[in-house]
């Protein structure tokens, strides 16, 4: 029986609701999920696969904005969260990816991440219908969702593209695109529900680069219309979009019901599931919809800057040197897993790992290699950074100490409120910066949460 055993989701703390630069703000009632300037769709896979149980033989990351063009992104992720080697790590790439990684994991087993960072030009006509998300799954017998069909179209159509070394989507005339698009979508629907047996699923999610095939598609299959509420609040999140959905619909459904998910790009995939007897133990973190709520608003300058879109005179001091092979090998444990080593004398831990343990000075191979990634830190000492080459006016830097030993000095996520000594912090992955070409992946913090909120 082929299914979901697991998934989560991952919306960014930040929204953006108007991108006026003259002027007062203009209300839209749209908003756009964004992602912070230490971000990208590595992070934000991390950020949803960190606390999944199980991975299987395979891990897919499907996205249309990979940080690295000719590297493997998803084998940044498979260090992060620290896999057996013997997991594949693939990328899938373009906006039907997401579709397509899911189908993969679903029927073959697995894991898999769709991550999307949407950036436009300023002041596009979309750019407050773009946004940025995660979605995780994994594949297994259906606790929490058995597919019960599949379906798909494949059309040849020039709707979004972007040529190589560019950054911002070409788009081809939505009227034109939008009648082909929801014609493959109805037609894949109609297969897939055939399939299973249903006249009609419980639950309609439909996903699609275009909006007026989307309004189209829900219009005709009964969809009640959540997922396009849901959109307007995220803006459409490409590669991410139909895992973002699917995880909002497991979120509300009730164990038995059926799940129509309908992915109307460069074609059209559609899905038939049903909810499994497991679906509300399945869920990893926090609800969609509580994520939603959670969210800080931002200024549209703020964004620009973050994104790279306003070139802003930052403080006179030198780039960050870029990190080179050789080290990243040798502390990859300590870079991509923050593993510290728990002395076999004293049992203290020490931070970065050392043969040499910090409290009690024995050196010896009875060191033991331990993850602070999931633990909770306690604020010893906070200074602020008002020479940041990062784009803010200033950053903080704090010293925590971990839940049953070890010591991190690391920077806080942009947005945290403010920090004093005290404050429970957990470990984030974040990029640092980039420099010669070469992203520089560590952990940050931020105030911790607890990730079972949200029901």
């Amino acid at each position: 029986m082929a299914g979901i055993d697991a998934y989560a989701a991952y919306l960014p703390a930040y929204a953006l609701t108007d991108n006026t630069l003259d002027g007062p703000p203009r209300p839209r009632g749209i908003a756009r999920s964004v992602a912070g300037f230490d971000e990208d769709v590595i992070t934000m896979a991390v950020e949803a696969l960190r606390h999944l149980p199980g991975h299987g033989e395979r891990l897919l990351l499907a996205t249309t904005s990979a940080p690295y063009e000719a590297k493997t992104s998803a084998g940044v992720v498979h260090e992060a969260l620290g896999l057996d080697p013997g997991v594949a790590a693939l990328d899938l790439r373009g906006h039907r990816s997401g579709a397509t990684a899911l189908d993969l994991v679903v029927r073959a087993g697995g894991s898999a991440a769709l991550a999307d960072l949407r950036t436009t030009r300023p002041g596009a006509p979309d750019e407050l219908a773009q946004g940025d998300a995660a979605a995780a799954f994994a594949g297994g017998t259906g606790q929490a969702a058995e597919l019960l069909a599949q379906a798909g179209h494949t059309t040849e159509l020039l709707e979004r593209w972007r040529l190589p070394g560019e950054r911002h989507d070409r788009v081809w005339d939505e009227r034109f695109t939008a009648d082909i698009l929801a014609a493959a979508g109805l037609d894949a629907a109609r297969k897939a529900l055939t399939e299973a047996g249903l006249d009609a699923a419980d639950h309609v999610v439909v996903s699609s680069s275009n909006a007026r095939a989307a309004a189209a598609l829900r219009r005709a299959l009964g969809g009640s219309g959540d997922d396009g509420k849901l959109e307007k609040a995220t803006g459409f999140t490409g590669a991410a979009h139909p895992g973002l959905l699917l995880a909002d619909a497991l979120d509300r459904a009730e164990p038995g019901q059926s799940i129509l998910l309908v992915s109307a790009t460069e074609g059209a995939d559609a899905f038939v599931f049903r909810a499994g007897a497991g679906v509300r133990e399945a869920r990893s973190g926090p609800a969609v919809r509580a994520q939603l709520a959670a969210r800080e608003e931002l200024g549209y300058g703020r964004y620009l800057r973050w994104r790279g879109l306003l070139d802003v005179q930052g403080p006179a001091r030198p780039a960050a040197p870029a990190p080179a092979a050789p080290p990243m090998v040798r502390r990859a444990g300590w870079k991509y897993r923050l593993e510290g080593s728990q002395c076999g004398a004293c049992g203290k831990v020490t931070t970065p790992p050392s043969r040499v343990c910090a409290a009690c000075g024995i050196a010896g191979d009875g060191t033991a290699k331990v993850s602070l990634r999931d633990r909770t830190a306690t604020v010893v000492s906070v200074t602020r950074d008002h020479l940041t080459t990062m784009p803010e006016p200033d950053v903080a830097i704090v010293v925590a100490d971990f839940d049953g030993g070890g010591r991190l000095s690391a920077y806080a996520t942009p947005g945290t409120g403010e920090i004093v000594v005290g404050t429970a912090m957990e470990p984030t992955f974040r990029r640092m910066w980039t420099t010669d070409g070469i992203h520089n992946y560590f952990w940050k913090l931020r105030p911790a949460k607890d990730s079972t909120d949200g029901e």
